[in-house]
C-alpha cells in the first residue's frame, strides 16, 4: 500500500515539475518576444524628435512608417492602433520584430502640410538614382542633393537594423498595395484582406520616392500602403489590421 501511494506521489511530483519547466519555457519565451523599446531617431528641420518604437526581439524585421506627408495623418493612428494590438498579442511576434515610425514627417503633420518645414517632399528627397529628374509642382519639390533631415533619420534605420520588408502608410483616393522591388507576393496577401487592389505602378513617376530607394534599388520588399482619404480611422483600421499582421508575418525568405 505505501509502495504505490509513493509511486503515486512520485507520478504526481514528476508531472508537476513537467509542468513548471513548461511554464517557466513559455515565461522566458514570452519574456524574449516582448522587447518594447522607443529611440529618438531623428530630429526634424524645427526640431520635433522623429520617433522609433521597436517591439519583438526576432530575426526578421518589417519597418513600418507614417507620415511621410505630414497631410497624410492616417499613418499615424493607424501605427498607434497597430503598437497597442502586438503589445497585447506578444505571440504574433514569434521570430519577428517590427519597427514602427508613426510619423516622419512631424512638422508637415504639425502645420498639415505635404512637405517639411523646408518645402521638401521627403517622399521625392531619397538619394537615388532618378532623383530630381521631375520637378514640376512646388508639392513634389524634390529639395536638395543632400537629403533632409527626417529623410537621413529613416535611411539611418534602414541601414543600421537592415528591414526585410518596409510598409509606407500613406491616404489617397486611389487606394491600393503599392509595391516595389520582390514585394508581389506580399502585396497580395495584404490585399486578401484589405480586399486594396495590388500596383506595381501608383499612375505617375516618383522619382526619389522610399519605394524606389528601398525597393527597386536596394531589392528590399516595400509596399506603400495607400489608404482610402475618405473614410475614417475606425473602418481603416478595420479593413487593415489583418492585412498589417499577415504581412509582420508573411516570411519574406520563402
Amino acid at each position: 500500500m505505501v509502495c504505490i501511494i509513493n509511486n503515486k506521489l512520485i507520478s504526481q511530483i514528476a508531472i508537476i515539475l513537467i509542468l513548471v519547466k513548461v511554464v517557466h519555457s513559455i515565461q522566458i519565451e514570452t519574456k524574449k518576444e516582448y522587447v518594447y523599446k522607443e529611440h529618438i531617431i531623428g530630429y526634424s528641420v524645427e526640431n520635433r524628435p522623429i520617433y522609433l518604437i521597436e517591439i519583438g526581439s526576432g530575426k526578421e524585421i518589417t519597418l513600418i512608417l507614417g507620415v511621410i506627408h505630414g497631410d497624410e495623418p492616417q499613418g499615424k493612428y493607424i501605427i498607434e492602433r497597430l503598437k497597442e494590438y502586438l503589445k497585447k498579442n506578444m505571440r504574433i511576434l514569434k521570430n519577428k520584430k517590427v519597427l514602427l515610425i508613426p510619423v516622419a514627417n512631424p512638422d508637415g503633420f504639425i502645420k498639415k502640410t505635404r512637405v517639411n518645414a523646408r518645402g521638401v517632399d521627403l517622399n521625392r528627397n531619397f538619394p537615388t538614382k532618378d532623383w530630381g529628374t521631375i520637378r514640376k509642382k512646388k508639392r513634389y519639390n524634390p529639395g536638395r542633393r543632400k537629403p533632409e533631415p527626417e529623410t537621413q533619420a529613416i535611411i539611418k534605420v534602414i541601414e543600421l537594423y537592415k528591414p526585410d520588408k518596409i510598409i509606407t502608410i500613406h491616404s489617397y483616393h486611389r487606394y491600393c498595395n503599392n509595391y516595389d522591388g520582390p514585394a508581389k507576393k506580399l502585396a497580395e496577401t495584404m490585399q486578401k484582406y484589405n480586399k486594396y487592389p495590388v500596383k506595381s505602378y501608383i499612375g505617375y513617376p516618383t522619382p526619389g520616392s522610399l519605394g524606389t530607394y528601398a525597393g527597386k534599388e536596394r531589392n528590399i520588399p516595400t509596399i506603400t500602403l495607400e489608404l482610402p482619404n475618405n473614410i475614417s480611422i475606425e473602418k481603416s483600421w478595420l479593413q487593415n489590421k489583418d492585412a498589417l499582421i499577415a504581412a509582420i508575418k508573411f516570411n519574406i525568405n520563402k
